[in-house]
């Protein structure tokens, strides 16, 4: 995809009212990514990031079997069974929930702060959705779709272990970080981006 497509993508979704944060998820790029696509300033200023396009995994067919491979690595990775699969909105919930289907657990749905951060960023905090699974004492595995820097999962981390829940491990489809792990936490991804 070219970046004057990713420009007018970020522009529609901000004409729908979608927030920097849920840009950012929408297109699977960092917030500071989204906010320079925005304000297209491509002539002074070179963002490193890497376009994600997921769409021909949105089949759930396809998505099933991404999310089978997931579970697959979380067991071949973790000795204790997952009480709970919490999955990050928005992106990453298609494919928890199929993680959650495949290791038998329950679902949890995490709102992370990046998805209502508009500015005054010491004013917003991440929540757990009240229509999900706790994870209150739980053994639990966080699945997003891609790791862009790390943040995200970082932040569902310590919301998790603030509620005495036991992270068991991470795993995402794309990691852009190459990271193993995040705050101690094993984390598995089916493909990992490498800048050469």
């Amino acid at each position: 995809m070219k970046v004057d497509d990713l420009v007018e993508r970020a522009r529609k979704l901000k004409e729908k009212g979608l927030t920097i944060g849920e840009i950012a998820s929408e297109l699977n790029v960092s917030r500071e990514t989204a906010m320079w696509l925005l304000a297209k300033v491509r002539e002074d200023k070179v963002i490193s990031d890497v376009y994600v396009d997921l769409r021909a995994i949105s089949n759930p067919y396809r998505m099933r079997s991404i999310a089978n491979a997931i579970a697959d690595m979380i067991y071949e990775t973790v000795d204790e069974n997952p009480d709970v699969v919490v999955g990050i909105a928005t992106s990453g919930i298609p494919v928890a929930t199929f993680v959650a289907e495949s290791l038998d657990a329950d679902l949890s749905m995490y709102y992370p702060k990046k998805l209502k951060w508009e500015g005054e960023e010491s004013r917003v905090g991440g929540v757990f959705s009240e229509n999900f699974a706790k994870v209150d004492g739980k053994n639990c595995v966080i699945v997003d779709n891609v790791i862009t820097t790390g943040n995200t999962i970082r932040e569902t981390i310590e919301h998790v272990r603030n509620r005495r829940g036991n992270v068991l491990c991470s795993a995402v489809i794309i990691d852009k970080r190459g990271l193993s792990e995040i705050e101690g936490v094993p984390l598995l991804s089916l493909f990992k981006i490498v800048r050469i």
